[in-house]
């Protein structure tokens, strides 16, 4: 008699929503919960709680007789082994020893641990809209800013794990009176959800993105709506002619199938990079980074390659092994 297959437990703890759910070799998800992030109550409280979702489930898999191989977790910023930095979103969260926490609560597991925009890009090559692709960027848009870089068919880490953070931009052609080195992250703090939302209250405007879409005849959010969309292509672009990627992925909370967006990335991406690549809709929506999840810790298991290719990505084997072991 066969032993039945073996799953891996994913967690991902975003700014907006924290979700845990069991993963299998297809990149199916079962037994998901779902909660939003409260980051106003500190980092420790929101650890907590994800950790107890992702337990929730853990322990519904193993009632129900399944095996757990591997715990894969998808957080934001870059997870050291005992602070977290680029990581402002919840207020506390930088100082977290993450990796500890979750092996507390998951002995004798494997623990992988990768920054939510990279293991979305991941899925996305494991099962997505990148897979096969050589070259190829995935860009989150929404309340953070920032991609998922593929050079040969390998995600790209950088020498600090910080490739793709284009949220750091300099976007007005100067220097900003916030910068990196004071914590703040320009572009993301304009153009991201965020940064939309702070600029929004000051308005008479509706509250969202997704309210001022609906505005077709309000000048006032057209025009909105054109400063904001013209931002994030006018990024897109010079990602682009960086990386010189074959298909740009986007995903994110901006994009809602084929919305004007994607259309406005197409028409200035088409005009201003010297090879237009593709632009394509992510196959994954607000699960991406769960999913991601699900994949990176399938690397540590054997199951399937997170490049798609036969062999896991050196970019991925980074992501899982520095986060665990440096």
């Amino acid at each position: 008699m066969s032993e039945s297959p073996s799953a891996v437990v994913a967690l991902d703890i975003g700014g907006t929503k924290i979700s845990a759910g069991i993963g299998n070799a297809d990149g199916e998800l079962t037994r998901g919960v779902t909660e939003p992030t409260r980051s106003a109550e500190g980092a420790t409280a929101v650890l907590e709680r994800a950790l107890a979702l992702a337990r929730r489930s853990y322990e519904a898999e193993v009632e129900a007789g399944g095996r757990i191989a591997a715990v894969g977790v998808s957080t934001m910023g870059i997870t050291r082994p005992r602070h977290v930095e680029l990581s402002p979103n919840v207020p506390g969260w930088e100082s977290l020893a993450i990796r500890d926490a979750v092996s507390a609560v998951f002995p004798g597991h494997p623990v992988v641990i990768g920054n939510d925009v990279k293991v979305a890009a991941q899925a996305e090559m494991t099962w997505g809209a990148l897979r096969g692709v050589q070259n190829g960027v995935y860009l989150n848009l929404g309340t953070g800013i920032a991609a998922g870089i593929v050079s040969d068919g390998r995600l790209v880490d950088g020498a600090h794990g910080a490739a793709g953070e284009i949220g750091y931009t300099l976007f007005r052609g100067g220097p900003e009176p916030r910068m990196a080195a004071e914590g703040a992250a320009p572009l993301e703090e304009w153009y991201g959800g965020g940064g939309v939302a702070r600029r929004l209250a000051e308005t008479d405007l509706p509250s969202s993105v997704a309210e001022l879409v609906e505005r077709h005849d309000d000048p006032a959010a057209q025009e909105f709506l054109e400063e904001l969309w013209t931002g994030v292509a006018t990024a897109a672009a010079n990602l682009c002619i960086a990386t010189d990627p074959s298909v740009l992925v986007v995903g994110g909370g901006y994009v809602r199938g084929e919305s004007e967006l994607l259309d406005r990335l197409r028409a200035l991406v088409g005009r201003a990079v010297p090879y237009p690549p593709a632009v394509v809709p992510a196959r994954f929506g607000g699960d991406a980074s769960l999913r991601g999840a699900v994949a990176a810790a399938l690397a540590t298991t054997g199951g399937e390659p997170l490049d798609g290719s036969g062999g896991a990505g050196v970019g991925t084997t980074r992501c899982a092994s520095e986060v665990q072991h440096q």
